[in-house]
């Protein structure tokens, strides 16, 4: 085996360039893909210590107690129960690093070694950037449900059916989101399918001054709006576009596509009530070193902890089966 010096030497190189990566790893992932960079520049990402799940407070029900009265009328003070709490599971998602035995013989050199070490972490990189891309845009039921929660069910084509952080859907009927089936029906001539069917979605989940900040499409839907909005079409003055994504504006919301996003289908979602959570204790982290029984080789693990969530499913929207 290789002295104990030199495999300390490269537990210890692995380690810090990690380290030293770690924060611009970081930024790399959410900056990756047009929703996770929404995410992270909204501030929508919070990190906690742990616990053995994720609280979301919901509020569900209004203060009944609200009422008029005249000169020496009386109010009620009856309890109000308004608030309940969704528990969002953890999930994990993980990668490894191997390091063959007979590399590590043959890089004997530095410039070789720190060589090989970074391009071992920056495959591991760009590995996370592209799972999480696809399961941020899942449902949460691939690799057996260990999946993070992703759009496919926070805001579904189908709200009637399924759980969310622990709540039945099919009986809490105030955490679904809206969903539209792509109708022209009522439609004016003058009108355009797309834009009439944007505004259906977009007024419906929109209350007061509280409207939907982005509409994440697959690239048809995308493509479709910008052919059939070509002659008024505006970059959004958001950061979206600053950042290299393409992104068009919608009543002020910014509308852009993803490569993992389902076709038909374009999104609404409200900053306000979408966060992910991310496990402070396991926030990108590298395990140690293990040895792997029976081999001269050795493997460690980066390890990310957390979940994508809701806390105000009807302020969001779904417009689908787009024609």
């Amino acid at each position: 085996m290789a002295p104990p010096n030199r495999t300390e030497a490269l537990d210890t190189l692995y380690s810090t360039t990690w380290q030293n990566m770690r924060e611009e790893t970081i930024d790399n992932i959410f900056n990756a893909t047009p929703l996770t960079y929404w995410l992270y520049d909204g501030d929508r990402v919070r990190r906690e210590d742990g616990g053995r799940w994720i609280g979301v407070p919901l509020m569900y029900a209004k203060n009944l107690t609200v009422q008029t009265l005249g000169p020496g009328g009386t109010i009620s003070i009856a309890p109000v129960e308004h608030t309940t709490t969704a528990q969002y599971d953890w999930k994990f998602m993980a990668g490894s690093v191997l390091r063959l035995f007979a590399e590590d013989t043959w890089n004997k050199g530095k410039a070789a070694i720190q060589n090989k070490v970074k391009n071992d972490l920056k495959n591991l990189e760009l590995s996370m950037i592209d799972k999480l891309e696809v399961i941020f845009f899942g449902d949460g039921s691939g690799n057996l449900g260990k999946d993070f929660d992703g759009l496919g069910n926070l805001v579904a084509v189908n709200p009637l059916i399924g759980t969310i952080g622990g709540l039945d859907r099919s009986a809490q009927t105030w955490f679904r989101n809206f969903t539209r089936a792509y109708s022209t029906a009522g439609m004016d001539a003058a009108d355009k399918g797309i834009l009439f069917n944007f505004r259906k979605v977009y007024n419906s989940i929109s209350v007061g001054n509280d409207h939907p900040t982005l509409i994440m499409a697959g690239q048809d839907v995308y493509e479709l709006y910008e052919a059939q909005m070509t002659t008024i079409l505006q970059l959004t003055k958001t950061k979206l576009a600053d950042a290299g994504f393409d992104a068009l504006s919608y009543k002020g919301s910014a509308l852009t596509y993803s490569p993992s996003a389902p076709a038909a289908e374009a999104r609404f979602l409200n900053e306000r009530y979408i966060e992910l959570i991310i496990n402070s204790n396991a926030d990108f982290l590298m395990t140690n070193w293990k040895d792997i029984p029976n081999q001269l080789d050795r493997v460690v693990q980066v390890v990310v902890e957390g979940n994508l969530t809701v806390n105000n499913a009807r302020m969001h929207g779904v417009l689908h089966t787009i024609a």
